[in-house]
Parts: C-alpha cells; structure tokens; sequence
C-alpha cells in the first residue's frame, strides 16, 4: 500500500480551521502531534457491455433507465457467477456497488418467474432501509414486472406482518434476530412464501463473526434444513468487507459451498488521514475529548464539509449533538457562525423512533443534514452520497470497523475525502494515534467463529426439533456437530413440547456472551455490558469502575442466569480500586498442537479447553489525588468454575537460562491478535505461567468462537505484529501506548516479553517436527505442517 505524507492544499485548509474551532491545540501550555498521510485514488475496473446480453431484456431496460451502461469487472464476475445458478461471496470495500452485484441476479430470477420469491438479511435496521431504497430506484424502472419489496423487522406491526404474509410480497428484508423469532419459530405461517424462495442475500457477513456469528450460522444451517426438508434450494448469495478469508467465512456460516469474488483494491478516492495525539490530562480525557470531537465537527461543518462523527457509546452522541447546538447557539450571538447551520446537526443511533431514523437518513442523502453525531448505527454499507470526511472518537471494535466507517465518505473514486482520528485514553485507541503507518499498512483481518460450540448448538438444538422433527440425512447443512446432537435428543426419546405460543425461540439472545453477561445500570438507564469474567475482576461489589469514560461504584450485584444485573452509582474520577486476585488455570483437552525443536530450545504450541477457578482475596481502594490507600477490605469471593474454556497456549522450554518475562510475553500476544482479528474486548484474556513457561490466550465464551483455533493456525505472524507494537514505543518497560491493558497494576519487562518471542519465532523457523494426536506427540517429517509465515 502507498504511503505518501504530501498534504494538498485543501489538507492545510482543514488543519486550519481545526486549530480556528479548537479542535487542535498548538500552545505554549502544550501541543497536540499530529501525523498525516494520503492513500492515492485507484480507478475502478470496468467490464465490457455484453453482461447485458447475459440478462434478462427486461432488467437491462431498467438499468439503461437509471444511466448505468457499463458495470465494475467484480460487479459482473459476482452477476455471471450468480446468473449460472453458483453460491457467491462477494468480497469488496465499501462503496464499489456490492448492492448491485447481487441485486441484479436476484432481479433476473425473479422477473423470468412470478411466484418466486427472495429474503434479504441484514444486521441493522438502518442498512435495510437503504438497501430497500435502493432497490426500487431499480424495480421501477423495470417494464412490465412490479416487483413488491417491504421490511419484515421489530418496527413491523402485527397487522403489517399479518398483510405482508397474506400479499405474499415478492422481496423482503430481515435481520438475524427476526429470522429466528418468526421465519423459523413460526415456520408453518411461512410456508407459502417458502415454496417461492429462489434467492437468499445475507449482507456484510463480516459482522456475523464471535459469539453473534456463532448464533447466526445456527440459525442459517437450521432455515436452509429446514428448506431442504420441503425440496426447497435457494440461491444465496453473500458480501462482505475486505477480509483475507470471506470463502471459508461463508462455508463455515452455512455449511454449503460458494464461488468467491475478490475485489479487495478495486477502487478508492483519494483519502487524507490526520490522526490526533491530544495533549489532554487523563483526569480531563474523557470530556475534552467530547469537545475536541464537537469543535471539530463544527470547524468542518462551517468549512462547507459534510461529515459523520462515529461515537464510541450512544451516551457520547447524544452530549455530543447537544453541546454543538448549544455552541452554535452562542456564535450566532456572536455574529460567529458562518456556515452553521443548526438545522444541519443531527444525532443518528439506534433506539431513536422509526420516522426520526428514516427522516435523518433521508435528509443524509439530500444533503439536509451535513454534521451527524452517530454510532455503529451507520457504520455499515449505507449510501449516503455526498460525505466528505469522518471523524472517529476513539477506535471501534476492530480494523475492519474502522476501515467501514472511513469508506462512508467519498462521492466517487474521482472525490477527495478526509479521516480525522481523535483516540480515547486508552491502549488500543493510543497505539494508532501514535502508528499511523501501521494502521494503514496493516493486513486484512480474518473472520472467525465456532459452529461446534457446544454451549451455542445446546441452546439451538430445541428450536430446531421444534421447527423440523424429521432430521433426515441432513449432516451437510446443520454440520456434523449440530447433527448429531439433534440426532442424540431424538434418539433419546426427548421431544419438544408444541404448546399455545410457546416457542424455545423466546428468550434466546443471539448476540450476549455465552459465558454469562452482566448489564451495567445507572439507575433505569443500560448503559452497557460486561462478561462475566471481567466482572468479577473489575465490577465487583463496592469496585470503583469506568466506563465510558466514567466514573462509578459497584453497589449491587444481582444474579440471574448466566449472568446478571449491576447496579452503578457516580463516583469521584479521582478514586480507583486494586483487586488481588488467585487464579488457576487447568488445561482439561488437547484437540491440536505442534511442536518444533532447534538446539536446547523446544517450542509447543496448542488448542484445546481449559477450565479457570479464580478468587478474589483482597481489594485495595486508592485515592490517585492524595496518593493513598483509603480502605481495604478483604471479600474473599470465588467465582463460579469457568468450565470448557477454549485457549490457545504456547510453551517454550530450554536447557538455558534467559532473562525472559511471560507476564509480558501473553500481553504481546494478546496484542498481536487484535491486529489480526476482529475481536470485542471482552472475547479473550492473557494468563500466564511462569513455573511451566507457558502463556494462554482464553476465549472468554464456553466452547470457543473459533479464535483459539485461528491463533493456532497464525501464533508466529500474531507474535510477530505484537513484537513489532512492544518495540515499536519509546517506553523502557511496557506502556498503556504498546502493551500494558487497561487498569492494570502488574509491573513487567517488555524486553524479556520481546526475547522470549524472539526465542520462540526462532526455534519454530523450520518444519514442524511433532504433530499431536490421540494424547500423544507424533514425528512429522514432511513440509506439509509447515509453520505459518
């Protein structure tokens, strides 16, 4: 990737009417660093016009219609590939007309049979209604065919639901939640619409990855069983975002086979990136921040830019819209607000009611509304036309979030766009501010997730009983994991119970952790959420815990499930508190591992379960102002034995006596898998033991939601990056900029970390020379197993 730090003239423009609005600060008190770079346009591929020759006359009238007369070379790879009746998986970066790929052979089925029928499946509200949009700026234009489309979704009323079902509307749009809570759990009011099923489109899968991805592949495999059981074969297609393994991504999420199509570098505008390292104190981060984050929105709102500023919680989006009305306010007091438009400003997140989110967007498009405060609400592929930069309060999940945000602006490959990154006071946010070149140079993220997760196949088991008792040879669609324990119940003599409007489905939350959640309260508001493991670290009773960049205090705890409620109060943001904790780790199975020999080094590296039993014996409570202990209690709690935990772990033995440091080794690895995949906060943690020279990397859902198994696959390339991040900061020890995890007290050396990675990258740098199998190391002498680079 080309990496240039030539700033255009429009470049200096915007810098300065940052440093105007005070977004960036150049003082004697302090300054803020900013680097700046530039990814030059790539111009877009285009196909030959004999595509249209391949459609239907009908559907190449009504593209003709809408001026495109000539279509990307993917757009027409994905459509031949679809036209010939093969699954597809589209791969390609945001705004390189991913829609209309699968938009048009799903269109030529449908105009050349009039009962059939397509399902399209998206995972947010605000992404449907685009895409609806959208496609009936095609369908209407198509001559002699009215194709019907409408949204099939929570904002749906009952007596809707009942008229679309009865109308038999040719194209509905849906979302996970409700293909599980209706399509299947009410299968047989659906069988109609099923009996005409030709296409089935499942957008950004990329989302569909963890824990909620684990869920959705149940759901997919159980409706296409549930399809097979009828005779019924749709045709699905499925696009993503850059990744470096959307075709495995797209076997594992339905258990069938698929053509892929990668666009990875079709097409791009020129894009400006300034990513901000703001001279905040930590005591002030969180609110300077904020206003950072408005006055910039401001500065490029009165530069006549249109911008979406992505907001890490709901809570930071709504202050932040809130405090740039009232700042415009006072400027036109002033006489200062040239270019403010306060008609313009909007806050766009989910929760809002369907006509606000459906008028914002509208008014998006139009170019009413130019400064929008919003959430991931609009990350997702949503054409909004005419933005011309982005603003990022701080580092979303992963890299492949950043990247979807930053592709919402950008008219046209031909169009100049702009990234301002702005990073909360935290590692991960810090690093990036700090690494620009690494961000962009970073590589495409792998998608995981687990579709033998016993825990998830346990919970989706009854509902698939419940929607097709006859299972039939159907092992090549559910999986062989989610197969055979169905077959197990049925053998068994268990059945499901089919009483009044009871469905197993109810109750069910695909998208929280399976290894218990707990929701965070403030009083009536939810204000987040937290597994169960890091609740007993961080939110215990009486802790003093941030969260969005607020302080509060634990005061009750209540139990229920796998997880729970707590219940928050404010608290000074002076205040910490310091939990001791005792924690052992039992490795319970082995399902892989490799071992590599060289000299007096030997390296193992494994897959398998573990079980955690941890114990809180001491809590410390600190006041940073005074710089004392304030109190100390002792609650000597254990909490509940986390059991079939999936982890990778790594082993380096030696005859010699290195200076190395595992507690830092397992925070360089922890590391080096957040650049590599796109994972949550709360998916995985570090442990390690220095007795037995072995760091783990624990999955933090019973079962595993397939990182454990990907770390394995990639340790070295994984090592490698969170080396590069250790010694790439100044700091002698280990720094919240590089390695040190939030909150944390523990003290470690980054330069024992880095040798005992170098110690291990070193004695793995040839063949693998045992393989584990049956309990047992097994000689492997063929280049087959080769470590991965």
């Amino acid at each position: 990737m080309t990496l240039t730090t030539d700033g255009s003239v429009a470049d200096t423009d915007l810098l300065h009417r940052l440093r105007q609005f005070d977004a960036l600060r150049d003082t004697d008190d302090g300054s803020d660093t900013v680097l700046q770079a530039s990814l030059p346009a790539v111009a877009p591929t285009y196909a030959d016009e004999t595509v249209f020759s391949r459609m239907s006359p009908a559907l190449a009238t009504a593209l003709r219609a809408r001026g495109l007369c000539r279509l990307y070379q993917h757009q027409v790879d994905a459509i031949d590939a679809g036209i010939t009746g093969q699954n597809v998986v589209l791969q390609a970066p945001t705004a390189s007309g991913k829609s209309l790929a699968f938009q048009l052979p799903m269109l030529n089925s449908l105009i050349g049979d009039e009962a059939a029928r397509a399902l399209m499946i998206y995972p947010t509200k605000a992404l449907s209604l685009d895409q609806r949009g959208q496609l009936m700026e095609l369908t209407q234009h198509i001559p002699g065919r009215n194709i019907q489309s409408w949204w099939y979704d929570g904002d749906v009323t009952p007596e809707e639901r009942r008229e679309i079902r009865k109308n038999q509307i040719e194209i509905l749009f849906t979302n996970p939640d409700m293909l599980h809570r209706s399509f299947l759990a009410h299968a047989e009011l659906w069988t109609p619409f099923y009996r005409g099923l030709r296409w089935i489109v499942v957008d950004e899968v990329h989302e569909y990855r963890g824990y909620f991805g684990s869920n959705v592949s149940m759901i997919l495999r159980r409706l296409l069983h549930h399809l097979a059981h009828q005779e019924i074969h749709p045709q699905l297609f499925l696009s993503s975002a850059t990744c470096s393994n959307a075709r495995e991504h797209a076997q594992d999420l339905t258990g069938l086979e698929f053509t892929e199509i990668n666009a990875a570098s079709a097409m791009r505008p020129r894009r400006s990136f300034f990513f901000v390292q703001p001279d905040i104190p930590d005591h002030q981060y969180w609110d300077i921040l904020q206003l950072r984050t408005v006055n910039a929105g401001l500065a490029c709102l009165s530069a006549g830019h249109s911008v979406l500023v992505f907001c890490p919680t709901r809570k930071f989006a709504e202050r932040c819209h809130l405090t740039a009305m009232k700042e415009v306010s006072r400027r036109q007091e002033c006489g200062q607000a040239a270019g403010l438009d306060p008609d313009a400003i909007k806050v766009f997140r989910s929760g809002l009611k369907k006509e606000d989110r459906q008028a914002t967007q509208k008014d998006l498009k139009t170019g009413a509304v130019r400064l929008a405060f919003t959430t991931t609400a609009l990350e997702l592929g949503i054409d909004i036309g005419g933005l011309d930069g982005v603003i990022l309060a701080g580092f979303p999940d992963s890299m492949m979030s950043a990247w979807q945000r930053i592709g919402r602006a950008g008219r046209n490959w031909k169009s100049d766009a702009f990234v301002l990154y702005y990073p909360r006071n935290n590692p991960l946010d810090r690093f990036y501010a700090a690494n620009l070149r690494a961000f962009l140079n970073k590589p495409l993220d792998d998608l995981v997730i687990n579709s033998d997760n016993e825990d998830v196949i346990e919970r989706h088991v009854p509902c698939l009983l419940y929607e097709t008792p006859k299972l039939g040879k159907s092992a090549s669609v559910l999986g062989k994991a989610l197969h055979e324990a169905a077959t197990a119940k049925v053998k068994a003599g268990e059945r499901v119970v089919k009483a009044g409007n009871w469905r197993p489905h109810l109750g069910m939350d695909i998208r929280g952790g399976g290894a218990g959640m707990y929701t965070l309260e403030r009083g009536s508001e939810r204000i987040g959420d937290i597994s169960a493991h890091h609740q007993f670290r961080e939110a215990y009773l009486r802790a003093i815990y941030m969260h969005g960049g607020s302080t509060y205090r634990v005061e009750e705890i209540i139990q229920g499930g796998d997880g729970g409620r707590i219940t928050l109060t404010d608290a000074p943001p002076h205040l910490r508190t310091n939990p001791s904790i005792f924690t052992k780790l039992t490795q319970e199975d082995i399902y892989d591992g490799f071992a590599w020999s060289s000299g007096a080094f030997r390296v193992e590296a494994y897959y398998g379960r573990v079980s955690i039993l941890e114990k809180l014996v001491s809590v410390e409570e600190v006041d940073d102002r005074r710089g004392e202990v304030r109190d100390k209690w002792t609650p000597d709690l254990q909490a509940p034995q986390f059991t079939n935990a999936h982890a990778f772990w790594i082993r380096g033995k030696t005859t010699l006596s290195p200076d190395w440091d595992f507690l830092a080794l397992q925070h360089i690895l922890r590391v080096g898998v957040a650049f590599a995949i796109p994972i949550d906060a709360h998916d995985v943690f570090p442990y390690a033991d220095a007795k037995d020279q072995t760091t783990y990397l624990v999955e933090n859902y019973r079962g595993g939601i397939g990182i454990a198994r990907k770390v394995l696959e990639r340790w070295r390339t994984l090592l490698r990056k969170g080396m590069e991040v250790a010694d790439g900061c100044t700091c002698p020890k280990g720094c919240p900029n590089c390695i040190v995890p939030p909150r944390s007290t523990e003290e470690f050396d980054k330069r024992g970390g880095i040798a005992f990675a170098e110690g291990l990258l070193g004695a793995s740098v040839g063949d693998v020379g045992a393989k584990f199998s049956s309990g047992m190391w097994v000689p492997v002498a063929t280049a087959a197993h080769r470590a991965q680079r």
